[in-house]
């Protein structure tokens, strides 16, 4: 088994708890009390608020852990192979996510995370072994980093008046986009430095280190508003979506990954799309909630 494969689990259990720590240092915090924040975004001050919860700092160490894990596992493998198990972070997320509460996964929830999780196994399954280091297309990063600053400022904006649970949605893709850009010019930014050192990755020909300071900073804040805004099943399932389809994409635009070739590849991305779509369809239904506990007589 390539090392790459356990080192992105370990990562994805990482960040999987470090999102249900935030979360619920999220929902103690004064701007979850408020009673317009359907229309409000969390600004600044809702940051401030989760800096002193010791609770968010436990979960914002985890997540720096976790992030080095990934970096590790990317330096290892291809980004189309890496993120794809990086959406395991569901399975471990959804229940970590209940610890303490009197409420327990639905079955329905259960067999949603197995369909996605299948599909993107599925996914990495089938594909030939993709080159580790692959060539940058910086023009076409530039172009990737404006459309998807534009697309998440749109999402933000749209998001005003809904649901806890749409709002949570499409902050959760807005934070996941910037998640794969981030993953992207993370791979880059490890690749030079462990090839070249420290020295090499900082120089001001190489802009993308200090993108990725910029774009990490961003998915973080767009994290911490999706946790503050609605639930975080809607929250994570939107961002683990979003973050491996985009990176896979922006894995094909700038890094010159092949696209799928062939009736058995193209035919087990197709299925492995079928699993996908229909896991968030379950977990978007009433029946996929959580349940309260049973309790003992």
């Amino acid at each position: 088994m390539p090392l790459f494969i356990p080192l992105a689990l370990l990562a994805a259990f990482l960040l999987a708890s470090s999102a249900a720590l935030q979360q619920r240092a999220a929902g103690r915090s004064r701007f979850a009390a408020r009673d317009d924040n359907n229309l409000a975004v969390p600004g600044f001050g809702h940051l401030l608020d989760l800096v002193r919860e010791p609770l968010w700092l436990v979960g914002w160490l985890t997540n720096l852990a976790g992030f080095l894990t990934q970096a590790l596992a990317l330096h290892l493998g291809s980004l189309a192979e890496v993120q794809p198990l990086m959406v395991t972070q569901l399975l471990f997320a959804l229940p970590l996510g209940l610890v303490g509460t009197r409420l327990r996964m639905a079955r329905t929830a259960w067999w949603a995370i197995a369909a996605i999780c299948a599909g993107l196994a599925l996914l990495l399954g089938v594909q030939d072994r993709l080159p580790t280091h692959p060539p940058l297309d910086q023009e076409r990063l530039v172009l990737a980093i404006i459309a998807i600053v534009a697309l998440a400022a749109v999402l933000v904006t749209v998001s005003r008046g809904r649901g806890p649970a749409g709002r949570a949605t499409l902050f959760g893709v807005a934070a996941g986009l910037f998640f794969a850009l981030s993953v992207l010019l993370l791979k880059q930014a490890t690749d030079e430095t462990l090839d070249n050192g420290f020295d090499a990755t900082v120089t001001v020909t190489h802009w993308f280190a200090y993108a990725l300071c910029g774009v990490t900073l961003t998915s973080l804040c767009l994290g911490q508003m999706a946790y503050a805004v609605g639930p975080l099943t809607a929250t994570v399932t939107a961002m683990n979506i979003t973050n491996p389809t985009a990176a896979y994409a922006l894995g094909v635009l700038v890094f010159g990954v092949p696209a799928p070739r062939g009736s058995g590849v193209i035919s087990g991305v197709a299925v492995s799309a079928v699993l996908v779509v229909g896991g968030v369809f379950l977990l978007s239904r009433p029946s996929a909630l959580p349940r309260p506990r049973h309790r003992a007589p």
